[in-house]
């Protein structure tokens, strides 16, 4: 089990369609903070915008538009920096639930 965030760069639309992305639900958050508790891993797909993401114990992670960002679970602090959107999903979820 991963206890740190990874992120992959600049994914491409083959990476995107092999993951199914664009069917996950979309999340709009603005600028500010705020900490979210996550029951298990959590995909996104920064669609636009800019976060810096940061575990308990961790160190600081930035995020942006065309990041795929895995986030374990846990408690992770979410410093805004620009109006994000982005597809996410979680490891939570059964594989059917973002099927449309």
């Amino acid at each position: 089990m991963n206890d740190s965030i990874l992120i992959e760069s600049g994914i491409t639309a083959a990476r995107r369609a092999e993951l199914g992305v664009d069917g996950w639900p979309l999340w709009k958050d603005g600028i500010g903070s705020r900490a979210l508790t996550l029951d298990a891993s959590e995909k996104s797909y920064f669609l636009a915008g800019e976060a810096v993401l940061t575990l308990e114990d961790g160190e600081p992670v930035n995020a942006r538009q065309g990041d795929l960002v895995i986030i374990p679970a846990g408690t992770c602090r979410w410093d805004v920096k620009a109006d994000v959107r982005r597809h996410y999903r979680s490891d939570a979820l059964s594989p059917a639930c973002c099927i449309i």
